[in-house]
């Protein structure tokens, strides 16, 4: 069986897997790609994903996964061990599906309309505005996580599931962590205590400016 190999670039959603691969134990091959440059490392993960995103995930027995959620979930049930997330038959587990699935499908694109406005609008004038309906969009939904969560001190209580993980990394785009510590506080703090824990730290030590 080859190695385990994630396409990613710092700073990007791969931020996410790499921490519950390193919380799984799983050695793994980290390929560096600004996808949104030409250039040998891109068409590489063109060969394996032809929409040419990042995060990609190679397991080891050849499977190419995409989509961040769904990596999430399938390295929960190949490492149960690492407790991802809750477990089956713990009520939490719905409650972290539906979150996580919340984040990847509204979230991520209010993020990749933002990151990109050139691929739906000409002018400049309509993706600046674009953008900034992208921001509004996002503070929406981060102020539906607010209103949905009481850590206790996690955001599903007293264990780090991939969930706090996956905010995390989301906190680090826009609208940006000071607007998220100000106006989402209970959140905030929650996402916090997970960047505390020793593998997300040295993680985002790779990833994110301070």
């Amino acid at each position: 069986m080859s190695a385990t190999e994630l396409y990613g670039c710092r700073g990007c959603g791969s931020a996410v897997v790499e921490v519950l691969l390193e919380r799984a134990g799983v050695e793994f091959e980290y390929h560096d790609v600004e996808s949104w440059k030409a250039g040998p490392a891109t068409d590489a993960l063109k060969a394996v994903n032809p929409l040419a995103q990042v995060p990609t995930l190679k397991l080891g027995d050849g499977t190419v996964m995409t989509e961040s959620a769904a990596m999430i979930v399938a390295l929960d049930d190949m490492h149960r061990a690492a407790r991802i997330l809750p477990a089956p038959g713990d009520s939490r587990r719905a409650a972290a599906l539906r979150w996580i699935v919340f984040i990847a499908g509204n979230m991520y694109p209010a993020i990749s309309v933002g990151d990109f406005p050139e691929r739906w609008v000409k002018s400049d004038a309509a993706r600046a505005e674009l953008k900034e309906g992208a921001v509004e969009r996002l503070k929406a939904y981060w102020n539906m996580l607010e209103e949905a969560f009481k850590p206790a001190p996690f955001l599903l209580g007293s264990d780090m599931t991939a969930l706090d993980v996956y905010a995390a990394m989301l906190s680090r785009w826009r609208p940006g962590r000071a607007w998220i510590d100000k106006d989402c506080p209970r959140v905030a703090a929650a996402i916090a205590l997970a960047e505390q824990d020793p593998i997300v730290a040295r993680v985002w030590a790779r990833n994110f400016k301070r």
